[in-house]
């Protein structure tokens, strides 16, 4: 897997391509819808602007692909590269564990989340003040940290101690309320899936290099994670 070498006019218009794809794909379920999702967001949405329509399978298909996989690759790192509970490492932790493996997985997407939420800007809906004294204004524009929130010693104790047995979990990796992840239980699933896979399948997994990280895209994790096995 390679960092994109793209220039910005070259990727603007690799994202129009995509854009036009879809659009067509759309227009093509609204004439005949299949048993599929793009036919739900094509029918359903059909009283919506076509810009918004376009965004939601372009946004499924961004976090539906390219965080998972991200994520799969950064969490295995730290699985690697942490140790734990007496292990070496987090993951012959796992590979002893697997019933484990899935509330770890929720630890890690707290900790080491390769989403891009806290770049996303959200618009005040009404004044409001928050619990530290600042004041928000309707209209004015705001970047909530999920990634801050996700470190919070009043929600989390001990937060930046990796704990894989956390429980209860009030992680906001995946947002909140209006701004839930669509893609919330399926990518989690996936990444669990993977992991537990991983450890089963090749407990003495190890580092073979040094990890080559992404550089310049939304969505952070590894390029290149070298590793080993006997």
């Amino acid at each position: 897997m390679a960092t994109s070498t793209l220039s910005r006019a070259e990727a603007d218009a690799a994202q129009m391509a995509m854009v036009g794809y879809l659009a067509g794909l759309i227009e093509q379920r609204r004439a005949e819808p299949a048993d599929d999702l793009l036919s739900t967001i094509a029918t359903r949405g059909a009283h919506l602007p076509p810009d918004r329509v376009i965004k939601l399978p372009l946004a499924l298909l961004v976090g539906g692909w390219e965080t998972t996989a991200s994520s799969i690759g950064a969490f295995t790192e730290v699985l690697l590269t942490h140790p734990y509970g007496g292990h070496d490492s987090a993951y012959g932790y796992l590979a002893d564990r697997p019933e484990e493996v899935e509330l770890a997985v929720t630890e890690l997407e707290r900790m080491y989340s390769t989403a891009a939420a806290d770049a996303m800007p959200r618009r005040v809906m009404r004044d409001v003040v928050l619990p530290g004294g600042a004041s928000l204004r309707a209209g004015e524009l705001a970047i909530p940290s999920h990634d801050a929130a996700n470190y919070d010693p009043r929600v989390f104790s001990d937060p930046h101690q990796m704990n894989l047995a956390r429980t209860p979990h009030r992680r906001l990796s995946f947002g909140f309320g209006a701004h839930h992840c669509i893609g919330r239980h399926l990518g989690h699933l996936e990444v669990v899936t993977a992991i537990r896979l991983l450890t089963r399948e090749l407990p003495t997994l190890r580092l073979a290099g040094e990890a080559v990280r992404k550089e310049g895209i939304i969505i952070s994790g590894l390029q290149r994670l070298p590793v080993a096995w006997s």
